[in-house]
């Protein structure tokens, strides 16, 4: 089963986007800013992230590009 990341702050966009997605048959992994998102990202390496932009803390590009490195 693929894994799909999540990284969303607003909680109901976040149960959105899982609820959908684990219909169509993906396994969510969710976080809820952009650090935990990081952190999870490297440790449980999804096969795809879906990542919010404005994030509070660090923002959606600045993870977006340790995520790249």
């Amino acid at each position: 089963m693929q894994r799909i990341l999540v990284i969303e702050d607003e909680n109901d966009i976040r149960q959105l986007l899982r609820f959908n997605l684990e219909r169509e048959g993906f396994a969510v992994l969710e976080a809820a800013d952009g650090l935990g998102g990081l952190h999870m990202a490297t440790s449980e390496l999804p096969d795809l992230v879906v990542l919010d932009v404005m994030l509070p803390g660090e923002d959606g590009f600045s993870i977006l590009k340790k995520l790249r490195n």
